[in-house]
Formats: structure tokens, C-alpha cells, sequence
């Protein structure tokens, strides 16, 4: 029998995925081949502790292949072992020049047991999703079915007797493509941080890593094909194999760093985002201002230190300008159908300058230009942070 490991969506999840990593380490010692199904980096304090140095030794010690997710392209350019760092395997998206290591349609991993094939693919909505700075010079096709077909085929040509995909679009779209005849029966889903974790019907599967370091997915892989789906939570692992303890003490030190104190508390991200975006309409000095809600993950303690603004924010975004004037209803319902949740301030109705984060601008699809004075996400937090001076 031949394991195979999977995690996904880890976004940097330390010290509380140091576990998962232990289990990880464990299963490649007793022989499973191990894969990421993408967004291994960002999103964490301890990611912008780390700038993606520490992920990458990670990824390049205990892993066999890395499918690239739309958070991770930015450390994948910047890559300190091209080298000894796994393969990149993606079908439908092609590095720019500027890439140095191993970038592969699909990749046969030969384990102790089984010979496996991987065909890894990235959803059109996880790509639109990269800021267009992070994604320059990349070359994007959809993925087809005749793509990943022609794909897999090959694999079996090359001696893979078990071909599995491994998307980064979406639990419920990897569903979708199941119950319209996808060519690989057995998929690994991530991006959507979705509820659901394993669907099966008639032999085919579309399973999902837990996220945010939480544990991590086995797949049993036999001669005749699937034997066996499970995820293994951190609560469910007792190993001590993370090797990680100097870098996260290191870690502890540097987010401990007080930041500022505020007036009270603020308990939920909305609260936080009210805040922020007052902030912003006054930084940029237009009528109004929109706030992609969900960039923000909780609220602020009175207290802040480095490591509770990364924990509200894990991502920065510039402030933008958009150049023309805007009926802040239409931009709302605008971001709502793409499944933006907007906080807004604003004056009275009417036509307004806008002023916005550079994320939520390009989701818009909307021209804009810089600040006069340049001014981020992570700026409005920071001197929000310090008004009890």
C-alpha cells in the first residue's frame, strides 16, 4: 500500500501547524510520497516574520511536489535553492523567465509501494484572484478536460499506474467538474477555505487537506486503484518532529513587539474595518472609501503587538484612487456579485471619489492611480494602533 500525503492552504501557519509538519515528516520517514496542493506561503504573522525563507527549507526537506497557489507565486520567483526546492507542477500555467527551478504539466513520483501521477491545475478564479504585479509574465490557460486527459495519459505512458489531479480551484468547482466526467477520478482540491472536506460518488473522489496547518490528508493508494480517503487532525498526531523550536522562538521575540495601544478594544473584524476605512477617506482625502471586509481575520486587542496586526490583517494592499467618480451603491453590489463583502464610508449619495485598496480595485476591474503619499493597508492599522499617543 502507498501513502500519499497532502496539505493545503497552510498559509504559513506557524507555531500552530507545527504539528502537521511533524506528521508530515513521520509518514515521508514510513515511506509516503508528499505533495502541497498550493497557498503553502503568506497569510500569517510568521510569514512576514519568515518573508517565505523558513517555508521554502521546509518545502524543499519534506516534500515531493508543490502545486502553486494563487498566494504563492511572489516567494516561487524567489526561490534561495532552485535547485533542491520540489518540482512545480502546474498544466495550464507557465512561469515567466525570471523562474529557476523545476516547473513541470505533471510530474510521476515513484514511492516504496506505487508508482504515482500528478496532473496539477489552477482554477481561473484562484488566478484572477493574484494581484496583477504578483502574476506578470505568468501565461494562463483555463484548464480543460482535455488538457488534464492528455496529461494523464501521458503519465500512464511513463509508468504512473495510478494518476491523480491536484486542483487549487475550489472544492465545490472540483465537484462540479466530477459529475461532468472529469478524466482523473480521484482529485485533491484546495483554494476555498469551503466546510466540506471529501465527496465521493461511484468511485470517484474530490478530497480537500484540512487548512491553516489543522492536519493534514492520506490518500491509500493500492494496485487496484484508491483503497482508502482520511484526514488526520492535529489533534489526532503526538510527535515532536517539526524541528522548528529556534525559528519559532525566534518568531516569539520578534512579534511580541508592541505596536500601540488603543483607546478600547475593538472585538471583530467589522468593527476594525469601520475604523480602517475612516482612516482611509481621510489618508487619501476623497469622499469616500471601500474596504474589502474579508481582507481583515479579527478584531484588535486594546494592545497591539506585531503579531496581533498580522493576525488581522495577514495581507498588506496598497491604497488606491480610482479615476473617476463612483455611486458607491454600484460598487458595492458590484464587489458583492464577485464575493467581495465591502465596508464603505462615504458622504451623502451621489457621485464620489473613491478611494480603495489596490486588491479590491483590480477585482473591480477599475483604473485607479496612487496615493499622493503613499499609504497601505498595514499603515492605517499601524497608526490606528498608536492613538493613545
Amino acid at each position: 500500500m502507498q501513502d500519499l500525503i497532502a496539505t493545503a492552504c497552510f498559509h504559513s501557519a506557524l507555531p500552530d501547524g507545527q504539528t502537521t509538519l511533524g506528521a508530515v515528516r513521520q509518514a515521508k520517514m514510513n515511506g509516503a510520497l508528499v505533495i502541497d496542493a498550493g497557498d503553502f506561503f503568506s497569510g500569517s504573522a510568521f510569514y512576514a516574520f519568515s518573508a517565505g525563507r523558513i517555508e521554502q527549507r521546509i518545502l524543499t526537506e519534506l516534500y515531493d511536489a508543490v502545486i502553486p497557489g494563487n498566494h504563492d507565486l511572489v516567494d516561487l520567483l524567489r526561490l534561495a535553492d532552485p535547485a533542491g526546492f520540489p518540482p512545480v507542477v502546474c498544466a495550464n500555467l507557465r512561469p515567466p523567465s525570471a523562474f529557476r527551478g523545476r516547473w513541470v504539466s505533471a510530474l510521476t513520483l515513484r514511492g516504496k509501494a506505487r508508482t504515482v501521477g500528478v496532473v496539477g491545475y489552477l482554477g481561473e478564479q484562484a488566478f484572477e484572484a493574484i494581484p496583477q504585479k504578483e502574476r506578470a509574465g505568468f501565461v494562463y490557460s483555463a484548464p480543460t478536460a482535455r488538457m488534464i486527459a492528455s496529461e494523464a495519459e501521458r503519465l500512464r505512458r511513463e509508468g504512473a499506474e495510478f494518476v491523480i489531479g491536484v486542483s487549487h480551484s475550489g472544492f465545490l468547482n472540483d465537484v462540479a467538474d466530477q459529475e461532468a466526467g472529469w478524466p482523473l477520478g480521484t482529485v485533491i482540491a484546495a483554494h476555498c477555505h469551503s466546510p466540506w472536506s471529501h465527496w465521493a460518488d461511484g468511485g470517484r473522489h474530490v478530497a480537500k487537506p484540512p487548512a491553516s496547518g489543522d492536519g493534514l490528508l492520506r490518500l491509500q493508494i493500492s494496485g487496484d486503484g484508491l483503497e482508502g480517503v482520511s484526514h488526520i487532525r492535529n489533534a489526532d498526531v503526538a510527535t515532536d518532529l517539526d524541528r522548528l523550536d529556534k525559528d519559532l522562538a525566534d518568531f516569539t521575540s520578534w512579534g511580541a513587539e508592541r505596536l500601540g495601544t488603543l483607546h478600547k478594544p475593538l472585538p471583530d473584524r467589522d468593527s476594525v474595518a469601520r475604523r480602517l476605512a475612516s482612516r482611509g477617506r481621510a489618508a487619501a482625502a476623497t469622499s469616500s472609501f471601500l474596504l474589502n471586509t474579508y481582507t481583515l481575520r479579527s478584531g484588535l486587542p486594546g494592545t497591539v503587538t506585531r503579531r496581533d496586526l498580522f493576525r488581522c490583517a495577514p495581507f498588506d494592499s496598497e491604497l488606491v484612487v480610482l479615476d473617476a467618480g463612483h455611486q458607491i451603491e454600484d460598487l458595492i453590489r458590484r464587489a458583492r456579485e464577485l464575493g467581495e463583502d465591502v465596508t464603505a464610508s462615504a458622504t451623502p449619495p451621489g457621485l464620489h471619489s473613491v478611494a480603495t485598496t489596490r486588491y479590491l480595485a483590480e477585482r473591480l476591474a477599475l483604473a485607479f492611480r496612487p496615493l499622493d503619499r503613499p499609504c497601505t493597508l498595514h499603515d492605517l492599522l499601524i497608526d490606528l494602533a498608536q492613538e493613545s499617543r
